[in-house]
């Protein structure tokens, strides 16, 4: 097996997210001059948000992709189709650059568990111990990344949105780097399992009868992204000062926590099974 010599790399899918934004921006020559053997290709996802400094114009593109097939009048839904075909040209290995506001440190999400990918993630969890892989599957093929079956999404963090942070833009370009030279190599190297948490439950915050939030994460609880959770834990306080108590009975890893771009949905965090994958 064989990886896709085209290389598609995408930055700014949300245009509050300045990383991958300058990445496409500013290292385009100097990637392509390192893997000359690769087909590189770049695309500044959503240009009009990065414009207004804001996740999304007029919906998350992150999320259009699934809709492709109904009549929408977002840019984003206009976009995703552009994005789409330009995808579909000829096979290619999508490497899609995020950020995130939570304490997810250096973090691949795959969501299609084919060979090549879990290769790649394999290799990232050998070379860099603080490198976690996520597993999201996503079924509806909503993500950006999912439109190809060779594709996986960086994540680091944390870092606001609007600003460029050093550690997340060279610890990003160091994932970005060592993917490419997995994918430069003639084979990939045999492997047979890989550890990944896989998303289970989604958390919302507490709300009143209004629908109004009426907590926030709990001092304790703030940055514990992936530490194992059993048993009772206590992930909110109320705004009047109450210990909001959750119990749960196996192990889980929450995930995303306190995201600043999840308010709207009002949701809190992700709760993950570590799980082991053989292929």
């Amino acid at each position: 097996m064989k990886f896709p010599n085209r290389v598609v790399i995408i930055g700014g899918t949300h245009g509050n997210e300045w990383t991958g934004i300058q990445v496409v921006r500013h290292y385009q020559e100097s990637l392509q001059k390192k893997f000359p053997a690769l087909k590189l290709e770049f695309i500044l996802a959503n240009p009009e948000a990065y414009k207004i400094n804001k996740r999304f114009k007029d919906e998350d593109l992150n999320r259009a992709f699934q809709y492709l097939k109904e009549n929408r009048q977002s840019y984003e839904h206009h976009r995703a189709h552009e994005i789409k075909q330009l995808i579909d040209k000829a096979p290619c290995l999508v490497i899609d650059l995020h950020t995130t506001t939570s304490n997810m440190g250096k973090t691949v999400i795959v969501s299609h568990y084919n060979p090549q990918n879990l290769h790649l993630c394999a290799h990232l969890a050998k070379r860099f111990s603080d490198c976690r892989i996520i597993g999201s599957p996503d079924p509806s093929k909503k993500y950006l990344a999912s439109q190809s079956e060779n594709s996986l999404m960086i994540e680091v963090g944390p870092v606001a949105n609007g600003v460029v942070d050093a550690a997340a833009l060279e610890g990003t370009l160091l994932l970005l780097e060592f993917i490419l030279e997995i994918a430069n190599s003639s084979e990939m190297a045999v492997e047979s399992e890989l550890e990944i948490f896989e998303e289970a439950q989604d958390v919302y915050y507490p709300k009143n009868e209004n629908g109004e939030i009426t907590g926030y994460i709990h001092s304790e609880f703030q940055g514990q992204d992936f530490q194992v959770i059993k048993g009772q834990f206590f992930p909110f306080k109320t705004f009047s000062g109450s210990k909001i108590e959750m119990e749960i009975e196996q192990e889980m890893y929450p995930i995303f926590i306190n995201e600043a771009a999840y308010y709207p949905q009002q949701l809190a965090f992700t709760l993950c099974q570590k799980k082991v994958l053989k292929f």
